[in-house]
């Protein structure tokens, strides 16, 4: 064998070894444009009580089945009662955030005479 084809030879097998590593490990770590990854927080919202009579709504936001946060929103008084906090337990997850989804959600169930958003939304499926 002719020590210029040997060359090639192994030039092909580190390309081609470079590739296999590239497109294996180093690849999934860059995020390809245009693409959305949805991950779950873990951080889930309840509704166990709306009061459409009162215009109530109660959310609970829990974490790893542990209740974080309450949220009582009550379009009578229009008033937002809040115990709790989401902050210390997961990092970049704020209090308003879920506050302001479950006023928005709250608004919808009282708007649309929702006294049971699980069964709402189990039928929607």
């Amino acid at each position: 064998m002719d020590a210029s084809l040997v060359s090639e030879i192994l030039l092909i097998l580190i390309v081609l070894i470079g590739l296999i590593i590239t497109l294996k490990y180093i690849r999934p770590m860059i995020p390809l444009p245009g693409v959305t990854v949805y991950k779950s927080t873990g951080l889930k919202v309840d509704y166990p009580l709306v009061d459409l009579e009162k215009k109530e709504v109660t959310g609970i936001v829990s974490f790893k089945n542990k209740k974080c946060m309450s949220v009582i929103v009550n379009f009578q008084s229009d008033t937002v009662k809040v115990k709790g906090s989401i902050e210390n337990i997961r990092k970049e997850q704020y209090d308003s955030d879920y506050i302001n989804m479950i006023k928005d959600h709250a608004k919808f169930f009282v708007e649309n005479k929702i006294s049971n958003p699980k069964k709402y939304y189990e039928q929607l499926i």
